[in-house]
């Protein structure tokens, strides 16, 4: 029978108290260094503690890997998120396409420091090789 995610909850919170309690009893006790079998017995206990508060079946790694999905593995992908992130260029109007290991940026920048942020951010990214710069920067225009 499935639990639900109150009972979950609960069932992790009271493993949470089983370890705290063992934690003020290991201290309690005035642990000493020449007590490392008592550590370990109380270490082993901890554990399966937890391990019985978790659901059966649970895969404790799936957080895990359900991040590691949404992480981006092509290095187009990996530089598309870096820019965006990134305040200096905001409002910039870059794309990014790749090629293996190169990318290519196309697009209209604000000025020539915006366009020397997009560069290198992208140059630094993990998987970059190439970047091929074909990013524009508007001519200013002096108005009499």
């Amino acid at each position: 029978m499935f639990e639900s995610g109150r009972e979950v909850a609960v069932r992790q919170i009271v493993a949470f108290l089983i370890l705290v309690a063992l934690f003020v009893v290991l201290v309690g006790s005035r642990f000493r260094e020449s007590d490392w079998d008592r550590l370990s017995r109380v270490a082993r206990l901890a554990g399966e503690k937890f391990r019985a508060a978790l659901p059966p079946g649970l895969n404790v790694a799936a957080p895990v890997d359900a991040l590691r999905r949404e992480l981006p593995t092509r290095p187009e992908d990996a530089v598309r998120a870096r820019l965006a992130a990134d305040r200096r260029l905001a409002g910039a109007d870059v794309s990014v396409t790749g090629e293996g290991a190169a990318v290519r940026l196309r697009g209209v920048v604000p000025d020539a420091r915006a366009k020397k942020v997009a560069v290198s951010l992208a140059e630094n990214t993990a998987g970059v090789e190439r970047v091929i710069d074909e990013l524009a920067v508007p001519a200013t225009s002096s108005v009499p």
